[in-house]
């Protein structure tokens, strides 16, 4: 276990590529991943950091591909990163090869073994693999039903857990604000609008993340932005892959400032510039509280996290996060919300 940002992706892939005989054809290492989107970008970090071993084949299995693609990107894979169920897929066609495999990678195990169909596939996947194998379990929050969970595939496992009380990161400074009490959904939205709107326009951010907890709210919210002048993309797991890619492609390359988006993104994406998180809605975890907030002040940089509240039951739920992941979250000082050194008004 370490927090958000730290380098675990690189921790893994520098044991991943040492493990390797790239004088082999051979699948060696498998390693698995909760959503496309974070496969796609493990695959980037080990091609990167391995781009001087000669013959070195790194390849990425994900759903929404062609299997037909994979048959061929399978007979020269040293690396195979990919989804749950696209590896059980090509392991049980007998296209992915893994009598060879020496290391077993579960990146944000916390979030693979969350779901039973996940875990399932995991379970599956293991089975098929040589019982010489040395595997890896990685996460920023790492509960105790995770390590009771990994007992049963490790001999004698050492757990590594950095700091399991205070997750959070060291340069992320915590916020809420808390908005007026609205009795209807559809004026809490409006009023939570308008404040991501001062937010964005009273406090530098070089690019920021917006998260909601629902599909539909979030892609209102694009619109909205979009509407009133703040250019923004939206990007939710309901997407065609296609359209997820180019989403995170324009975070990363600078071209989108603003990202809406449900939880899909809330781990393991990273993208160096984003150094603010707003949570539309809180969590209904503290886990995913975690990881969101964990998108900004990566890799020892600075970064802000702001929560918008309704009174009553958001309150409470936050406090709650709070407690559970000993974070200090403070109420958002109203000098930080100035536009042109006019203060804005919050009821």
């Amino acid at each position: 276990q370490a927090k958000s940002g730290t380098g675990k992706t690189c921790v893994f892939s520098v044991v991943a590529l040492d493990s390797i005989n790239p004088k082999s054809v051979s699948t060696q290492v498998i390693v698995l991943a909760p959503t496309r989107e974070i496969a796609l970008q493990i695959h980037d970090v080990v091609s990167a950091i391995g781009q001087d071993i000669a013959n070195l084949s790194t390849q990425v299995f994900i759903g929404g591909t062609l299997v037909s693609d994979d048959r061929q990107k399978a007979k020269h894979c040293h690396i195979a990163i990919g989804s749950p169920g696209r590896i059980k897929q090509l392991i049980s066609l007998g296209v992915l090869l893994v009598n060879n495999v020496r290391l077993f990678v579960l990146d944000e195990a916390d979030k693979l073994i969350e779901e039973g169909s996940l875990q399932e596939q995991i379970n599956w996947i293991y089975s098929t693999l040589p019982s010489n194998k040395q595997m890896l379990a990685l996460s920023a929050t790492y509960p105790e039903v995770l390590a009771q969970f990994l007992t049963k595939y490790m001999r004698q496992p050492t757990f590594v857990r950095l700091n399991p009380r205070d997750p959070s990161l060291l340069g992320l400074k915590q916020y809420y604000l808390v908005v007026s009490l609205c009795k209807l959904p559809h004026q809490l939205y409006e009023e939570k609008t308008r404040h991501i709107i001062d937010i964005l326009s009273s406090i530098p951010y070089q690019q920021a993340l917006v998260f909601s907890n629902y599909h539909t709210r979030a892609e209102s919210l694009c619109q909205a932005l979009n509407s009133a002048g703040w250019p923004s993309t939206f990007i939710s797991g309901s997407m065609e892959q296609w359209r997820r890619t180019e989403a995170i492609n324009r975070l990363k390359t600078y071209k989108c400032r603003i990202l809406i988006s449900t939880d899909l993104t809330s781990r393991g994406i990273d993208a160096q510039n984003v150094d603010m998180v707003i949570n539309m809605d809180i969590p209904h975890e503290w886990e995913t509280y975690m990881h969101r907030i964990g998108r900004a002040g990566r890799f020892g940089g600075h970064g802000t996290a702001i929560s918008l509240v309704s009174p009553g039951n958001e309150v409470t739920r936050l406090h709650a996060i709070a407690a559970e992941c000993n974070a200090s979250i403070f109420p958002l000082p109203k000098d930080l919300l100035k536009r042109n050194n006019i203060e804005v008004t919050i009821d």
